[in-house]
C-alpha cells in the first residue's frame, strides 16, 4: 500500500470515529432525557405522555442508528472509490513509464491531429517539449507539402478503423528525416474513435546504407561484367586474328600471282583494305582486353598532352574552344606514350562528337591522394597518389542509362554507320592495363567529364612490358 493510500485511510478513519463518537454522545444524551422524563412521568402517573417519550426515545434512537449506518456505507464506498483512483493512477504511471521508455517516436493525437501525448524521443526529435508540442499539428511543424502528406496518413486509420503503416518525411535540426510510422486508432470504451495512436522510426540511415550497399553492388557487377567481357573480347580477337592473317597472307599470295590482270588486282586490294579495317578492330579489342603489348617508362602526364595539343586542335571542330589548365608539378606516371596519346585522342573526339553546334573542351591535370573513404564511396581505386587527368566538354551530357554501358564494346550512341562504338572501351582497357582507373560525370543538357587516374611513378615498381 502506497503512502498517500495510507494518509488517506487515516483521515478517513479519523472523520468516521468523529462522528461516530458524536452520535454515541447523542444517543447517550437522548436516552438520559427519556430516563429522566420517564422518571417524571411515571411519578406523576402520566401514562399517556410517557407512551410518546417512549416513542420519541425510540424515534431518535432508530434514526440515529440509521445515520450510523449511513456514515458506515459512505466509508466502505469512499474506500472502494479510492482503490479506483489509485488503481487508475498506477495504470496511468506505468503507461507513460513504458512510453517515455521506448527509444523511438510515440504520440497521440485527436481526430484533428493535434498532438495530445508525446514521449520523451519525439521531444528529442523535434527540439520541442511536450507542453510545446501540444495542442499543435502537422501543420504547425512541418513545410506545407510535408504537412499535407502526414495529416493525409493521420486520417487513413480514422477512416478503414485499422492500423496503418507508411513512410513519412520530417524535417528537424539534421534535416531530411525518413521515418517508418504505424498508426492505429483510438477508441473510447464505447468503442468510438476519439483519435490516433502512433509510433514512428527514423530509417533515415538505414535506408541511406540500404541505397549505399545496392550502389556498391551494381558497381561490382559492372566491374565483373566488364571483366567478363574482356577475356571474351580477347579470346575472339585472339582466334580471329589468326583467321584475318590466313585470309591478308592468301591474299597477299594471289595478288602477286594475278598481277597482269587488273581486275583481280583491284579484288585483292579491296580484300586487304577491308581485311586491315578489321585489323584495327582487333586491336581495339585486345586494347580493351588489356592483352597487347605496351611499353612503359617514366613520362610527364603535363608533357604528353602539351605535345599533343597541336593533334587535339586538329581534330576537334573550330567551333569548340579548347583550353588546358596542367598544374605546374611534374606528374610523372610509368606509361606507354603511344597509347596514352590515343586516350587523348579518343576523349577529344568523344568531347567533339558531343558538341555538334559548337563549345568547349578543356583537359586539366593535378595530383590527387586516393584515401580508403574514396574507394569507399565509389566501389573502385586503390589508396595511394594519383595523376588526375580531367577532360571536361559542354555538350548534351550522358544519360544514367548510357553510362552504365559507356565502357562496354561495341555501344555507341551515334547512327549506323558513324561509329565503331570501340572508342571509350580501348580507353578503358588502356588505363586499366596501366594501373589506372576511369569514370564519367554527367547530367544530360550539362555536359561531360571523364577522371582519368593514373598512379605516379614513385608510388609503384616499373610494370613490364606485355601484361
Amino acid at each position: 500500500m502506497t503512502t498517500g493510500r495510507k494518509i488517506f485511510f487515516i483521515k478517513a478513519m479519523d472523520k468516521f470515529a468523529f462522528r461516530l463518537v458524536i452520535y454515541c454522545i447523542l444517543v447517550l444524551i437522548v436516552g438520559l432525557i427519556a430516563f429522566t422524563a420517564d422518571v417524571i412521568l411515571y411519578r406523576y402517573d402520566f401514562m399517556p405522555l410517557k407512551q410518546a417519550a417512549a416513542d420519541g426515545f425510540v424515534s431518535g434512537f432508530a434514526v440515529i442508528v440509521g445515520l450510523c449506518l449511513f456514515e458506515l456505507f459512505l466509508y466502505r464506498r469512499s474506500g472502494r472509490l479510492s482503490q479506483l483512483e489509485s488503481a487508475v493512477r498506477e495504470a496511468d504511471n506505468l503507461l507513460s513509464t513504458v512510453a517515455q521508455a521506448i527509444p523511438d517516436l510515440v504520440f497521440v493525437k485527436d481526430l484533428e491531429g493535434r498532438h495530445l501525448m508525446v514521449n520523451k524521443a519525439v521531444e528529442e526529435f523535434t527540439g520541442q517539449t511536450a507542453q510545446q508540442l501540444h495542442g499543435k499539428t502537422m501543420a504547425d511543424l512541418l513545410p506545407p507539402d510535408l504537412a499535407a502528406s502526414c495529416m493525409k496518413s493521420d486520417r487513413d486509420p480514422v477512416v478503414t478503423g485499422k492500423p496503418c503503416r507508411t513512410e513519412e518525411r520530417f524535417t528537424n535540426a539534421g534535416g531530411l528525416r525518413v521515418l517508418d510510422t504505424i498508426k492505429t486508432p483510438l477508441r473510447n470504451d464505447r468503442g468510438d474513435i476519439i483519435g490516433i495512436v502512433g509510433i514512428s522510426r527514423d530509417i533515415t540511415e538505414k535506408l541511406g546504407a540500404e541505397e549505399e550497399r545496392q550502389r556498391l553492388q551494381a558497381q561490382l557487377l559492372q566491374a565483373q561484367k566488364m571483366e567478363a567481357l574482356g577475356h571474351l573480347a580477347g579470346g575472339i580477337a585472339h582466334d580471329f586474328n589468326n583467321i584475318l592473317t590466313a585470309i591478308m597472307g592468301y591474299t597477299s599470295i594471289m595478288k602477286k600471282t594475278c598481277a597482269n590482270d587488273d581486275f583481280l588486282v583491284h579484288q585483292t586490294d579491296q580484300i586487304l583494305g577491308v581485311s586491315q579495317r578489321a585489323k584495327a578492330l582487333i586491336k581495339g579489342l585486345f586494347a580493351f582486353s588489356s592483352k597487347q603489348k605496351i611499353d612503359t617508362k617514366p613520362l610527364n602526364l603535363n608533357d604528353i598532352i602539351s605535345e599533343g595539343r597541336k593533334l587535339i586542335l586538329q581534330l576537334i571542330s573550330e567551333r569548340v574552344s579548347f583550353k588546358m589548365n596542367c598544374c605546374d608539378a611534374p606528374l610523372t606516371v610509368m606509361a606507354d606514350q603511344p597509347q596514352l596519346e590515343r586516350v587523348l585522342m579518343n576523349l577529344a573526339a568523344n568531347a567533339r562528337d558531343a558538341m555538334p553546334d559548337g563549345g568547349e573542351l578543356v583537359f586539366s591535370t593535378g595530383s590527387f591522394k586516393m584515401g580508403d573513404d574514396f574507394v569507399q564511396k565509389h566501389g573502385y581505386g586503390v589508396p595511394g597518389d594519383y595523376a588526375l587527368l580531367a577532360v571536361s566538354d559542354t555538350g548534351n551530357g550522358i544519360s544514367e542509362e548510357h553510362k552504365k554501358k559507356i565502357f562496354e564494346p561495341f555501344f555507341t550512341t551515334k547512327e549506323a554507320g558513324k561509329g565503331t562504338g570501340l572508342g571509350l572501351s580501348i580507353i578503358y582497357g588502356i588505363i586499366k592495363q596501366h594501373g589506372g582507373f576511369i569514370n564519367v560525370s554527367s547530367d544530360q543538357g550539362r555536359g561531360t567529364t571523364f577522371h582519368v587516374f593514373l598512379p605516379i611513378a614513385k608510388d609503384r615498381p616499373e610494370l613490364p612490358s606485355v601484361i
